[in-house]
């Protein structure tokens, strides 16, 4: 019985003669075939058209479309040109068989023969066939896989000195295959001319030692386009260790290359400024130590910071930023360019300019004639600073701090030296602006106090170690309190109460700002409940609110939770923002406050004066209150020192219909200046200084006005 399974191979008989095929058939259904067959030529080729067998035997003579035309029109069929087509002929003559050959024939055999040899000779030529698709397929995938990869293969014949190449070399090398004429000097003729010699030279040097190469190169293709290739190849030897041949490959590496420069671009430099990262800094660090720098070479590391740069981004915005770090990093290259002839080192491969953070720069110095001339570079880098950055036709003025170690002196280990640089750099800063400081031993003191204060910050989160101090806000005509400034104090466990001047810049740099100013309006409101249930009339609590809170998304809906949730009452609530808060995305700061001035809060400017405020904005901005900064109430001193910039913040504040607030007064001439340019109320030591909620009763029994009215 006809096995059915399409697996099973498919065999077509062609013949005219029934008894042939009869016999035909029953030979090879033994051996497990599924047959068909036909009587003709023209069958056979309607059939194939169909389903292609996977071997046919087919007879030489027959009427009509005889055998070798039909062979032909077989292997023009779509999937004809790898079947098995045996030819039977009674023919027994050479110009037969080889005819049977010229027309596609895959083997022959003459009739009458043996069923048992049919069904042989068919079982054989399906074996090979199943061999020869499988070899197909296999160097198919292998090509598709090449051209995936873009990979290409070649070899080498020593003994003929014949070089061959696949058709994937010759497409990766941008030359057509038939172009090539099989010599290792085609092969060198299509590398770039600047590798050409490194090339020749590792393939000479392969073959003398009996070894391999592995290398990239450059191609220049017939477009004018440059390629990057790897280039590999392995000797082979004869029984007796003789180089008979190399083999190779050809790959091409070019996206690969971009790629990997691309990685290694993101990974050691600054996108922005193009500049080596802290990174690769540390890297070159090393590097010179190694070649001498600390023992017998004298260097230093700088390490550099832009003074209030931050303020100049907040007000200005990030790309303005972007481009000011990018013409202070011109300025630098150049200082560090020209300062050759002073400092007098060796050349400019001995200075490496690198980024380490936002506003934070660092130099590498070697080839010094003194550890002291480094001061010199650090003096020109201060200088590049001094003329004026333009924003958007806005003038702004920055300087820097610079911290110096001195390899050997101060460590020669990379990562040691740069922090002892950076603490160098943060005593530059506590002394001034246009500072440098040298390194030394009794830094790392302040350095430890500062991470125990860090450290006991964290803890006092959780152990909830902060007191609210409330400082009066006083009436200035008739010495009333008209409200009250929150002011959040740190009451240390072992070092009593921490001034926020010294733990407010802390909690700014490790991000714990945040909690800090809810825990104020959340204690703030509390208290507001507490004076209001005690039979107090209600008054304005100020509380100042950081730049970070302030632009946190969830701002409004976080505030008017934590003011709900404990008892407090927006109108009588005062949040306070500085002037670099209020300009840095205006249009947004402007929704902000729309948003909570909806809520019934009122808005304060803090420390007015100190900042770069559009008046444009301030009269559109919806504030109820301008708070004068503290340093131009301090040198008041009635009759002697009088202060145009007083009386023009009042004038303006009172033109713009603001509740003007005087901050940090402290004596009689202050209070009499004041009143006599119109400012509204006042708040300092000469009427209390800030004190806790028990404290302050008493003051706010005798001195608080009442009914005040809420917000507007």
């Amino acid at each position: 019985m006809q096995d059915s399974d399409p697996n099973t191979p498919l065999a077509l008989i062609v013949d005219d003669d029934l008894t042939f095929r009869t016999l035909s058939r029953m030979s090879l259904e033994q051996e497990e075939l599924r047959v068909e067959e036909v009587s003709s030529g023209q069958a056979a080729v309607d059939f194939a058209t169909a389903c292609m067998p996977d071997i046919v035997i087919l007879d030489v003579q027959m009427p009509g479309m005889d055998g070798f035309a039909t062979c032909q029109g077989l292997r023009r069929l779509p999937g004809g040109d790898f079947v098995p087509i045996l030819m039977m002929t009674g023919l027994d003559d050479v110009e037969s068989i080889a005819k049977a050959y010229d027309m596609g024939a895959t083997d022959f055999i003459i009739k009458p023969c043996h069923g048992l040899i049919l069904s042989q000779r068919v079982r054989y030529m399906l074996r090979a066939s199943r061999t020869l698709n499988a070899l197909r397929i296999s160097a198919s995938s292998l090509a598709q896989a090449q051209r995936i990869a873009q990979l290409g293969g070649w070899e080498w014949d020593f003994v003929h000195d014949r070089l061959e190449v696949s058709d994937a070399v010759c497409h990766i090398l941008g030359i057509l295959p038939a172009s090539f004429n099989h010599t290792q000097s085609a092969y060198l003729g299509c590398v770039q001319e600047g590798d050409r010699d490194l090339v020749a030279e590792a393939m000479r040097k392969a073959v003398a030692d009996g070894t391999g190469f592995d290398l990239d190169h450059r191609v220049i293709d017939t477009n004018g386009t440059e390629r990057i290739v790897h280039f590999q190849g392995e000797v082979i030897t004869d029984d007796v260790g003789r180089p008979q041949r190399m083999l190779g490959t050809v790959q091409d590496v070019t996206d690969k290359r971009a790629t990997e420069a691309k990685i290694y671009f993101l990974a050691n430099y600054d996108g922005l400024t193009h500049l080596p990262n802290r990174n690769l800094f540390l890297h070159r660090i090393a590097q010179a130590i190694c070649c001498g720098m600390g023992t017998n070479i004298i260097g230093a590391v700088l390490v550099l910071s832009l003074d209030r740069y931050q303020r100049v981004n907040d007000m200005h915005g990030p790309r303005s930023g972007d481009q000011i770090l990018k013409e202070v990093t011109g300025r630098f290259q150049r200082a560090l360019s020209t300062s050759t002839t002073i400092a007098q080192f060796a050349g400019a491969d001995s200075t490496m300019l690198a980024r380490l953070g936002e506003d934070q720069f660092a130099a590498l110095l070697t080839n010094l004639p003194t550890a002291e001339d480094s001061a010199k570079i650090a003096k020109c880098l201060l200088t590049s600073l001094e003329a004026p950055f333009q924003i958007d036709g806005t003038t702004v003025m920055l300087t820097a701090s610079v911290g110096i170690a001195i390899p050997g002196t101060d460590g020669t280990e990379p990562n040691l030296l740069l922090r002892h640089a950076v603490t160098a750099l943060q005593a530059a800063q506590n002394s001034g602006d246009r500072s440098c400081q040298y390194y030394c031993n009794s830094m790392n003191v302040s350095i430890a106090a500062r991470i125990t204060l860090e450290q006991d910050l964290r803890a006092a989160m959780n152990a909830n170690q902060f007191v609210l101090y409330y400082q009066p806000q006083v009436d200035i005509l008739s010495e009333t309190v008209i409200g009250v400034e929150a002011l959040i104090r740190w009451q240390h466990p072992t070092r009593g109460l921490i001034s926020p001047a010294e733990f407010i810049p802390v909690a700014e740099e490790e991000d714990l700002i945040i909690q800090l100013s809810e825990w104020v309006i959340k204690n703030a409101s509390q208290q507001q409940k507490t004076w209001r249930n005690s039979g107090l009339p209600p008054f304005p609590i100020s509380i100042n609110l950081s730049s970070l809170h302030f632009r946190q998304r969830n701002l409004i809906s976080q505030i008017r939770s934590i003011v709900i949730e404990n008892g407090g009452d927006p109108p009588y609530l005062e949040l306070e923002l500085t002037e670099g808060v209020l300009m840095t995305n205006a249009t947004t700061t402007m929704t902000t406050l729309k948003q909570l001035k909806g809520l019934g809060f009122r808005l304060a400017i803090d420390d007015f004066g100190t900042g770069y405020s559009s008046l444009a904005y301030l009269q559109q901005f919806p504030i109820d209150t301008l708070k004068i900064d503290r340093a131009f109430v301090k040198d008041i001193k009635l009759g002697k020192i009088d202060s145009p910039i007083m009386r023009a913040i009042i004038g303006m504040g009172r033109a713009l219909k603001l509740h003007v607030v005087a901050e940090g007064v402290e004596t009689r001439d202050q209070l009499a200046f004041l009143r006599m340019q119109g400012c509204a109320a006042y708040q300092g030591f000469l009427f209390s200084r800030p004190v806790p909620p028990n404290h302050l009763l008493p003051l706010l029994q005798s001195h608080l006005r009442q009914p005040i009215p809420k917000s507007a």
